[in-house]
């Protein structure tokens, strides 16, 4: 009986004079249209460092350690 199960597992020799027949190709079988690629999401405070610069620069201006800026 565990004879007949393992030999059940075992695959198939083909016999001489027998052709292989392979899997038929994905594309053969179902048509997927193409998939649309994926972009990342536009991106948002891409430089934080520019505005902690700006905030300090001018809390020490406020504070009387930086000289205002020249007017153009």
């Amino acid at each position: 009986m565990i004879g007949r199960l393992i030999s059940t597992l075992r695959p198939h020799k083909p016999h001489e004079g027998d052709e292989t027949v392979l899997a038929a190709p994905p594309e053969a079988i179902a048509q997927f249209p193409p998939m649309v690629p994926l972009a990342p999401p536009p991106a948002v405070n891409d430089e934080p460092a520019d505005a902690l610069h700006e905030a300090v620069e001018e809390a020490l201006r406020a504070a009387g350690y930086l000289p205002e800026p020249p007017s153009a």
